[in-house]
């Protein structure tokens, strides 16, 4: 496997956020992944490091109130959305 350098990293965790902030739903790992296209547990680590940062919140749940049993969505945190747009 390739080893990538912090600065890449950092370019593919800007590209991650930029693309939450430009769905207007929230977003599974996959789907993010293929817009990086990098692979799903690439993406899915570089979401939960931006989660530690408490730029992006995991949703956990359906529309229904249903948990999902796997899988989760992604999207920016509220404060984030007007950081950019204020």
């Amino acid at each position: 496997m390739v080893q990538l350098s912090e600065k890449i990293i950092s370019l593919i965790k800007d590209d991650v956020v930029s693309i939450l902030y430009n769905s207007p739903k929230a977003l599974f790992a996959n789907e993010v992944a293929l817009e990086v296209r990098r692979d799903k547990e690439f993406v899915k680590k570089l979401l939960l490091e931006l989660k530690e940062l408490g730029l992006v919140e995991e949703i956990k749940k359906n529309s229904h109130g249903i948990e999902y049993k796997e899988r989760r969505r992604w999207r920016l945190r509220p404060n984030v959305v007007d950081a950019y747009e204020g």
